[in-house]
């Protein structure tokens, strides 16, 4: 069998992150629309070593099929190895026969940055100046080049917990943005009066307080997918208007939201789905101090189109090549 495939470091090459972000734009739109052919994600917990496989496909008519499985093994940094691992099978939508594989780490780190850049153009004030980005672990590159992508921010704050490897990250990746990249001392203080905050970690308790959050601001949240883990407060979810990729999703696995429902800070009839911003169905940001919280958990949908536009920019490019398996 033959199978086409793109190296890791090209994919920026191949989708660059501003044309990623309208991609996740359109997914999004596919999945509230009912567009999109997806069974619930699959969860394999490996505890023993504080891992998780996830299994995800799905079908979406004009774009693609696909599947991926992608692990987050937490040990694996105490191991010098990479916490997030996997692979993405793109099948023909006609025969589903196997047509392309890619590395499913870095595919997942590019759609993820993505679509935190799709839901800051969307809800973000266009005039934000200053960025907060919060963790800078194997997410923090792509969502940072994803708010550069969509802002014209002057300033960006980095918080991580390993001085050091904050430090390495805003040397390696300040020639790569526009921003000035500046390292904070807390989470508190790289929220504090930012436009755009997004925070990347998996941290079962909140990061920072909400009361930080100033009138005006939005923020993203990515890092966690589980009800164990909320790397957000419940005074963020009171204070917030609150969007999400799916509202069946976020009820499952999105943390934060329901220790909000069961604290009754906030409503899942609230809640707003991206796609429908996107769709023009409905309204995003309404008032210059509103505070919005875009929450995602993740979807298949998310994988299948990035992997299916990639696949196909690569074999137009000659950026794509062929293996035998």
């Amino acid at each position: 069998m033959k199978l086409l495939t793109v190296a890791a470091h090209d994919l920026p090459k191949v989708l660059p992150m501003r044309d990623a972000v309208e991609a996740m734009k359109s997914a999004f739109v596919a999945l509230s629309a009912g567009r999109v052919v997806a069974p619930p994600r699959g969860v394999v917990r490996v505890d023993e070593v504080d891992g998780i496989s996830l299994l995800m496909g799905g079908y979406v008519p004009g774009e693609g099929l696909a599947a991926k499985i992608v692990s987050i093994f937490n040990r694996n940094r105490e191991l010098r190895k990479d916490v997030v691992t996997g692979l993405v099978l793109v099948l023909d939508p006609e025969s589903g026969e196997p047509s392309g594989l890619l590395d499913g780490g870095a595919l997942t780190a590019w759609r993820t940055g993505a679509a935190v850049g799709a839901a800051t153009d969307l809800l973000a004030r266009p005039d934000a100046r200053i960025g907060a980005l919060i963790g800078a672990g194997v997410q923090a590159r792509t969502q940072l080049l994803a708010l550069d992508a969509v802002r014209d921010l002057e300033t960006i704050r980095v918080f991580g917990l390993d001085v050091g490897q904050v430090d390495a990250f805003i040397e390696r990746l300040q020639a790569d943005v526009s921003a000035g990249l500046e390292r904070a001392s807390s989470a508190d203080e790289a929220v504090d009066g930012a436009h755009v905050i997004t925070s990347a970690t998996n941290s079962p308790t909140p990061v920072f307080d909400g009361r930080r959050l100033a009138p005006g601001a939005h923020l993203s949240a990515i890092g966690t997918f589980t009800l164990d883990r909320r790397e957000v407060d419940l005074v963020t979810v009171e204070r917030s208007t609150v969007f999400v990729d799916l509202v069946e999703a976020a009820l499952e696995e999105a943390g934060e939201l329901v220790a909000g429902l069961e604290a009754g800070v906030t409503r899942s009839e609230e809640w707003t789905e991206i796609g429908d911003v996107a769709a023009g169905e409905s309204r995003g940001r309404t008032r210059v101090d509103e505070i919005t919280f875009f929450k995602s958990v993740g979807h298949a949908v998310q994988d299948v189109v990035a992997a299916s536009r990639i696949m196909k920019r690569a074999a137009e490019t000659g950026l794509a090549r062929t293996v035998e398996i």
